[in-house]
Parts: C-alpha cells; sequence; structure tokens
C-alpha cells in the first residue's frame, strides 16, 4: 500500500475511534464528578467533627474515593444504563463519594465521614464505638423523633415522601441502638421484572444512642439478595476463566525461562539483556512509588487491632514483592521474545528493540512508531466502545466504573496513571505480542493464527472484572489483541507499547481530564499523555540516522571461533547442501546471529 495512503487510512481510523468514543463512551464516563478534591473532603470532614466536639488532633486521618458498586450494577442491569444515568441525576444520588476516616492505633472507635465528590455534602456518617461504651438510655420515640429532627433539620427532609421501613433495637450492656429506615415512596425497582424475586428499596438510615447520631446514611439502596446471588454466581465465571488464564500464563512463563536458559550466551540475548533489565528496574521502581504514592489507600484498610508500625512494615514488603516478581515477569519473556523474533523474522526489525538498540533510538523511524501508536490508541478506544455498545444493547452487558477510583486516591494520581500504564505496556506486550507471537510462528503456527491465540490468552486473562456477564470482556479485549497484534506485524513493537501506555494511562487519568482546568491533577496527567509525544519531537529533530552495527562486531570470543568453524565448514558446498546444513544447525539450538551471518557472507560471496 502507498505510504501515504496508509498514514491517510490511519488518520482516518483514528478520527473515526475518537468520535465513536466520544458518542459512545465518554457520557457514562461524565458520571464521574470530582468538583470536591482529596484535600477538600477532608477539610470538611474535619470542620464537620470540630463542630461536634471531636478532638481530630487525637486521630490519624486517612481518606478513600469510592463508587457505590451495588448500586450502579443494579440500576444499570435492571433500568439499562441511560435510564440510570438520569435516574441517578433525578435523584441527586451520589454513586461516587469520598470518604474520609479518622482512627486511633489500638482502639475501636473511629469515624467514618462520607462526603459527596460533587457537592462536598455530607452524606454519610459512621461513628464506631466499643460495644460496652455507655449512653444514656432513652426509649425509643424520643430515638425516632431525634432521628426526624436531624433528617429535617440537615437535609430538609419530607416525610411525606416517604414511609417507615424498619425500626430495630439493638441492646448492649451500657446502652442501646435504635435503628430507622425510611423507604422513598417514589423508588420501587423490581429485579427480572418480578416483584416475588425482590426490587431495589432506596433507603435513608439513621442509628440513635443516646441523644446522638451514631450513624447515618442520606441514601442507600437496598439490593435484593437474588440480585446479589445472581451476581456471585456470573463472577464464578470469571474466577473459573482467570485460573485457566492464569495456568496459561505460568506455561508461557516457564517457556520463556528455558528459552532464555538455553540462549543466554548467544548474541542477540546478549544484547538486550541489560536494556531490558533496566526496562524492569523501571517497572518496579515506579511500581514502588505508585505504593507509597497510594499509602492513604493502605491506611484506610489498616484494622485497629494490630499495631500501626507493624502492619505498615508487613504492607511495605508485601508492596515491594509484588513490583519484583512483576519485573522478572517482564525481563524473561522479552528477552526470549527477542531471541525468537530474530530467527523466525529476522527481517522484521521493527518488530523488536534489538535494531534501535543497534543503532540510535533517535531516529525518525522510532518516531513514526509512536505517532502510529497514538493513532491506534485512537482507534482502539473506538473499537472497544462499539464492542460495549454492541454488547449493551445485545447482550445484556453492563459493568461497574469502580476502577475509575484507583488513582484518584493517590497523592499524584497522575503517577498512578504513568505506573499503571507503564507496566501493563511493557509486561503484557512483552509476553503477548513480541513473545507469544513468535514462539507459535516458531513451532510452524501461521501468522494468523498465532495473532489469535496471543489475542485470546490475553484477553480472557482480563474475565476478573466487573464486567458482566465475564466472558464478554474476555471478547471484548480478544478483538483489541488482534488489532494490537496486527499493528505489531505491520508497524512494530514500540506502536503497540505506546498504544498500550496511552489507553491505559488516558483511562486512569480520566476523572482529573473530564474537568479542564489549571490544577495540578489536570495538568499532570495531560503531561503524561504527551511523555511519547516529547519523545518523537526529539526523535525527528535529532535523527541521527546511525547505520545499524553487524551483529558480527558485537562477537564475543567463543561466539567469533564458533563463527570462523562454520565459515570453514560452509566451503565449497552446494546450496543445497547448505540449506540442509543451515536446517540442521537451527535445530540443534546454533546461535542464529552465527548462522545468518555466516550464510549471507555465504551468498555475498557466491
Amino acid at each position: 500500500m502507498n505510504k501515504r495512503i496508509e498514514w491517510l487510512l490511519l488518520i482516518l481510523l483514528a478520527a473515526g475511534g475518537i468520535f465513536l468514543w466520544s458518542r459512545l463512551a465518554l457520557p457514562r464516563y461524565q458520571a464521574i464528578d470530582l468538583s470536591v478534591k482529596q484535600a477538600r473532603a477532608v477539610e470538611i470532614a474535619k470542620t464537620f467533627l470540630t463542630q461536634h466536639r471531636v478532638n481530630i488532633q487525637r486521630y490519624h486521618t486517612t481518606v478513600s474515593f469510592n463508587v457505590d458498586e451495588s448500586a450502579d450494577r443494579y440500576l444499570q442491569k435492571t433500568l439499562g444504563i441511560a435510564a440510570s444515568r438520569d435516574l441517578v441525576h433525578h435523584l441527586h444520588y451520589d454513586l461516587f463519594f469520598w470518604v474520609v476516616r479518622f482512627f486511633r492505633e489500638r482502639q475501636k472507635e473511629e469515624f467514618k465521614i462520607a462526603i459527596s465528590s460533587a457537592t462536598g455534602e455530607i452524606i454519610g456518617v459512621n461513628h464506631i464505638i466499643p460495644d460496652t461504651a455507655p449512653r444514656p438510655l432513652i426509649d425509643k420515640d424520643k430515638a425516632r423523633q431525634i432521628a426526624v429532627d436531624f433528617l429535617q433539620k440537615s437535609f430538609g427532609f419530607n416525610f411525606a415522601d416517604y414511609t417507615l421501613h424498619a425500626e430495630e433495637v439493638k441492646k448492649y450492656d451500657n446502652r442501646q441502638d435504635y435503628i430507622f429506615s425510611w423507604q422513598n415512596k417514589d423508588v420501587d425497582i423490581p429485579w427480572n421484572k418480578s416483584r416475588e424475586k425482590g426490587h431495589a428499596k432506596l433507603l435513608t438510615n439513621v442509628t440513635v444512642a443516646g441523644a446522638e447520631i451514631l450513624d447515618f446514611a442520606k441514601y442507600q439502596f437496598e439490593i435484593p439478595d437474588g440480585f446479589n446471588r445472581y451476581v456471585d454466581n456470573l463472577k464464578q465465571t470469571g474466577q473459573n476463566l482467570t485460573l485457566i488464564f492464569r495456568l496459561l500464563y505460568l506455561a508461557l512463563l516457564t517457556i520463556a525461562i528455558v528459552v532464555v536458559v538455553n540462549r543466554k550466551q548467544q548474541v542477540v540475548a546478549a544484547q538486550v539483556k541489560l536494556f531490558y533489565c533496566g526496562i524492569g528496574v523501571g517497572i518496579f521502581v515506579l511500581m514502588t512509588l505508585d505504593m507509597l504514592n497510594s499509602y492513604q489507600s493502605i491506611l484506610f484498610d489498616y484494622p485497629t487491632t494490630q499495631s500501626l508500625g507493624n502492619f505498615l512494615v508487613r504492607q511495605l514488603i508485601e508492596g515491594i514483592i509484588g513490583p519484583f516478581f512483576i519485573a522478572v515477569a517482564f525481563v524473561l519473556p522479552a528477552i526470549g521474545g527477542e531471541s525468537l523474533r530474530f530467527e523466525v523474522a529476522a527481517h522484521q526489525k521493527h518488530q523488536s528493540f534489538l535494531s534501535p538498540l543497534l543503532s540510535s533510538f533517535c531516529s525518525a523511524a522510532v518516531g513514526r512508531q509512536i505517532v502510529v501508536g497514538y493513532l491506534a490508541a485512537g482507534l482502539i478506544l473506538g473499537l472497544q466502545a462499539l464492542i460495549f455498545n454492541l454488547g449493551y444493547k445485545y447482550c445484556g452487558v453492563w459493568d461497574e466504573l469502580s476502577w475509575m477510583t484507583q488513582s484518584s486516591t493517590a497523592v499524584l494520581p497522575a503517577l498512578t496513571a504513568l505506573a499503571i500504564g507503564f507496566q501493563a505496556s511493557f509486561s503484557e506486550e512483552a509476553m503477548f505480542r513480541l513473545f507469544a507471537i513468535n514462539l507459535l510462528k516458531k513451532y510452524g503456527v501461521p501468522t494468523a493464527a498465532a495473532v489469535f491465540l496471543a489475542a485470546a490468552t490475553w484477553g480472557f486473562g482480563h474475565t476478573g472484572y466487573d464486567i458482566y456477564p465475564m466472558w464478554f470482556r474476555g471478547i471484548e479485549v480478544t478483538s483489541i489483541g488482534i488489532l494490537m497484534g496486527i499493528f505489531y506485524l505491520r508497524f512494530g513493537f514500540i506502536t503497540v507499547l505506546a498504544a498500550h501506555f496511552l489507553i491505559d494511562a488516558f483511562l486512569s487519568s480520566l476523572p482529573y481530564l473530564l474537568r479542564p482546568n489549571l490544577s495540578l491533577d489536570f495538568c499532570s496527567s495531560c503531561a503524561i499523555l504527551v511523555l511519547p509525544l516529547l519523545f518523537t519531537f526529539i526523535a525527528f529533530i535529532f535523527d541521527r540516522r546511525v547505520p545499524e552495527q553487524p551483529l558480527k562486531l558485537r562477537f564475543n570470543g567463543q561466539q567469533h571461533f564458533n563463527y570462523q568453524l562454520l565459515m570453514e565448514l560452509c566451503q565449497a558446498k552446494t546450496p543445497a547442501e547448505l540449506a540442509v546444513l543451515k536446517k540442521d544447525l537451527q535445530r540443534h539450538g546454533w546461535d542464529e546471529a552465527i548462522i545468518q551471518r555466516v550464510f549471507e557472507e555465504e551468498r555475498s560471496g557466491s
């Protein structure tokens, strides 16, 4: 295909992908409103407790960005995405909210304050106290009146719109807790169009002990148990598919270890191992920094029955072990994939890092691969949006947005986006494009089948996500994997790395990108997305056009001896004899770089 036509087609496809994503996916993500930032949420919570005469100086403080997963999934499944979005907007229901936790080491008493991320309104409070904590004893009528007065004063609660749903008394040694809930008369959503299977009710809950409001939730959906059991059953499919993927991944990793061990002294492996070890160190460092960046999430899960110091040390050690194994699991397939690519597609130099390592990364060729990566990212986002839209319409698909809260609790959300994009792109593309495709090709699998099998293994490894039915996620990611495989074969390894990085970093930063302003979170998120583009400008501006150094110049003493020996062995042999000899050498594991160099010289000499 003519280069200009190919570029024009890529640009048009990317533009079409971005258009599809903006029409089909963007409205779904706009449900997230982070108008109230993390620091502001903590300030609101502290002010609330101070006004209620709580000495906050005695407490540790941590914060988490949450989503009401159960309500989100139920409304999507029963009403559909558009109708559920309209209902949430109509009710002013906060699917996304901050939870600020105040706790003390080895003390059960703590506070959790839920704050709307859109308005800053306090929408829930949970004051946890020991079972033996005393409170003045009052009767149920007085407790109910305290709850009614609180709701009317705090939220302008109109009890004409509600019916009393439940009253409960919990008796402790030194107090009685009264739990009241009121049901909204206008919200009653049956599960599976059958009232016999239960229906969701919108409740307002208040717990009173003495004259104190111990707990309240402005709005909370009570989801039918039948629906929760239905979801748990669906999750089994995802768990089974994920288990199969882990076995396949372990098999691939084992094969990668064998490949690397058998080729550790070969020329290609020797040339790339330091580079990939450096990338592995980068993955380890970024993931460790992201763990520290997300310390709020760690603190939020701290159980106050333990020593805080011991808990943090244990979390730190676990947080270091995980990134270490992920880095190792990247390096081995990457080195093995480079060796296999050199064996099965020696002239397709764009399909690995070997060629720029032997010449220069500051080249127009590398810059073009990154630009294609941006175009591929736009196309893939559109494809993903289209697949999900078809799933919503015809397969009863629904998904949850809990993954979008992943970076928001971090001190620097952009660092989390960078770590996610960098680790996922290098680890997954090295395993499922560079290594898996070339491994399958080496053993005679046709290229198209190799691309599909690698994509399917990668795709169904994503079935643990909260997308229902869970097999649909496997089909969606497999489709993306096939497209990534095509881009890998046609445009190169750098292209799929850039595309994968951009997609993951973009989606991880989306809550901040949807609210353009000059805040640090918005600007840093934008900066992460232009990092590959910055390298592209450097590559084009400082285009060095350095010729690729022949691998012969990188031979060590033993490799040079084998090269000379093979040169003598090939002398005076006919082309047919040389072809048989070449196959024998490859079958017995001779260094492919030496074989290719000798036979290239034989061809040029003849």
